[in-house]
């Protein structure tokens, strides 16, 4: 039976993992940053031998985007010298690490209109893509790590962009969403179930570097919107507009779509479609709603 720490035990992703392992092989330990700094060495060795772990999955970053800009230094200190910092304790214990990662590691090639490859190389436009790039580099150090590259996520849980979607679309009659920025949205539930996967079936002992992982097509962050308000049965109207007319401070790739040629040979299967994947989230979020 493996031991799995997860950092970032109050995130969306490390919440959907907990709520998937009832019937696992391996036992799981969230980790919250209030318990533990992913950055302080000491604590997180005392913490890993404590409960002796063999896996660690570090869903732990600093996802605000739009404030990286400003907080350069918290960023770069979560998104790469807590990474640096768990790739040292992995390499001194023996112990496996899962790192989660982004599409926002690219965005440079404006003209860009084929799906990235693990072999293209990086190129952020944000504070928030060059912190969890520099990390990604940082995970790889560590002995067998994973990388798992994700884009657009969303869950049942937390705060993302389905859920604020939902919310607005349940107390406006109108939201205006960006049409000329390409991804692909990856629901947690799946990404979860996936991680589980590698850990408890052995698959991991046959994995290695980057995975770029996400559910199936591409879409606008409009495209999403609208099934979101579709399937929530919300009158809500959603309008498109361009980047130009909805500034950020943080500059977003106009396309950032992922392959997933590699995943999709390990795990012998084709990733599912993003509208399918949405659907099962919005049931729980339904039924979350109803208890």
């Amino acid at each position: 039976m493996h031991r799995v720490l997860i950092t970032g035990g109050d995130g969306q992703l490390a919440t959907t993992i907990m709520s998937l392992v009832s019937n696992t092989k391996s036992h799981f330990t969230p980790l919250s940053h209030q318990k533990a700094d992913i950055c302080d060495s000491e604590a997180m060795e005392r913490i890993l031998l404590e409960h002796g772990i063999d896996t660690i999955v570090n869903c732990a970053a600093y996802t605000r985007v739009e404030d990286a800009e400003s907080n350069v230094e918290d960023a770069m200190r979560i998104n790469r010298d807590g990474v640096a910092t768990l790739a040292d304790l992995c390499t001194k214990h023996n112990i496996r690490l899962i790192h989660l990662s982004t599409d926002y590691v690219f965005g440079a090639e404006m003209e860009r209109t084929s799906p990235y490859t693990e072999e293209d190389v990086p190129q952020p436009i944000n504070i928030y893509g060059r912190s969890k790039a520099e990390g990604e580099r940082e995970a790889l150090r560590a002995p067998r790590a994973i990388v798992l590259r994700v884009s657009w996520l969303y869950s049942p849980y937390g705060n993302n962009f389905c859920l604020k979607i939902r919310q607005l679309g349940a107390t406006r009659n109108e939201l205006s969403v960006v049409n000329d920025q390409w991804g692909t949205p990856t629901s947690a539930l799946g990404l979860a179930r996936l991680i589980i996967e590698i850990i408890d079936s052995g698959l991991g002992e046959r994995m290695e570097g980057i995975y770029n992982y996400s559910d199936g097509g591409a879409c606008t962050w409009y495209d999403f919107a609208c099934e979101i308000i579709r399937l929530d049965g919300s009158q809500c109207t959603i309008r498109g507009c361009t980047s130009q007319e909805y500034p950020t401070r943080a500059a977003r790739p106009r396309y950032s779509v992922l392959d997933k040629g590699r995943i999709t040979e390990v795990m012998g299967r084709e990733p599912i479609a993003w509208q399918t994947m949405l659907g099962e989230c919005m049931e729980i979020i339904g039924k979350n709603d109803e208890a």
